[in-house]
């Protein structure tokens, strides 16, 4: 997933004249290769590596590839980083853990489906929180987009109520991996209006890194032993949906609005779940199907023509 997780708080970069061809086959690229992590992650699950693991390798392999670039390019302004910026920082890599880690565990006990279905959801609480802690008033299309949204959560979640304990727990951490999405997002926007891309993603990353690795270690899990073909998938999980996938997305938002970027990855859910079918033999339930297409709706009246997160954006504009 998602790191979806940038794409609206990166969005003040200048925009500059580039094909449309070009930028809109940037951005189908990006969106397929977004989707591919959950079925990277499924693979490594299914040979019994731990969710925390594969979160760790993940981040600490993107960090080591983006810190190349880092030092040697932006080294002055990583040293210029005020107290208080490396303290939100810091946050943003907690928050953005959390996020890795309730998402990833979550793909152990539910489908591909619903799963990316859940955690892509993050735009309809950004709604919410703008409206509770920004005092931000929503249009009555965000208030409509985020009550289709969350009813279709509710569908989703009616099926671990059915009985499928397992199912419900997975359900519940794929929505943290959604909520700590959010507190990312609004971290993210107050703190890259003032750094670089490079400045801002090399020291949360390795934050996030670092607190994946403490909670691997807390959890008891494996972190060494695993084998050529583990390796491979922990270093396809940092370049193709971490690295490839969110750095292209990241340079189609300098071309075509943030909402654009936003509407494009409603297709995620959409591939990811086509992926899973293809490698898992994964049938979406009729559950997740009448959820999905509730929550895609509802995040697509969102995102479409006043994303929650320039709402956000705004409000943190008056209040920073």
């Amino acid at each position: 997933m998602s790191s979806f997780l940038t794409m609206d708080a990166l969005s003040t970069e200048t925009k500059r004249e580039v094909a449309p061809g070009l930028v809109y086959a940037a951005m189908a690229l990006g969106v397929v290769a977004v989707s591919s992590s959950s079925i990277i992650i499924t693979r490594l699950e299914r040979d019994g590596v731990e969710p925390l693991v594969i979160a760790f390798y993940r981040m600490l392999l993107a960090t080591s590839l983006l810190a190349i670039p880092a030092l040697k390019l932006k080294r002055a302004e990583i040293k210029r980083l005020s107290r208080s910026d490396f303290l939100l920082l810091l946050i943003s890599g907690v928050f953005l853990a959390i996020h890795f880690g309730s998402w990833i565990s979550s793909l152990k006990y539910i489908p591909i489906s619903s799963s990316v279905l859940l955690v892509a959801s993050h735009p309809l609480f950004v709604v919410i929180a703008s409206a509770i802690f920004l005092g931000e008033t929503p249009t009555r299309r965000l208030v409509a987009g985020t009550i289709l949204g969350l009813a279709g959560t509710a569908v989703i979640l009616g099926q671990g109520f059915s009985g499928l304990n397992k199912a419900l727990w997975g359900d519940l951490l794929a929505l943290i991996g959604a909520l700590s999405t959010v507190v990312y997002l609004l971290i993210g926007r107050k703190v890259r209006g003032r750094l670089s891309l490079l400045a801002y993603v090399v020291p949360a990353y390795a934050a996030c890194s670092v607190l994946l690795f403490v909670w691997a270690v807390a959890l008891g899990n494996r972190l060494t032993g695993y084998n050529s073909v583990e390796w491979a998938c922990f270093l396809g999980l940092a370049i193709i949906p971490t690295i490839l996938g969110h750095t292209v997305l990241n340079w189609a938002i300098k071309h075509v609005a943030a909402s654009a970027i936003s509407t494009a990855l409603l297709g995620e859910p959409v591939v990811a779940s086509l992926l899973a079918c293809l490698f898992f033999a994964q049938i979406p339930s009729p559950y997740t199907f009448a959820g999905g297409s509730l929550v895609l709706l509802g995040i697509y009246m969102v995102v479409s023509k006043r994303t929650a997160v320039q709402t956000v954006e705004r409000a943190l504009d008056t209040t920073s």
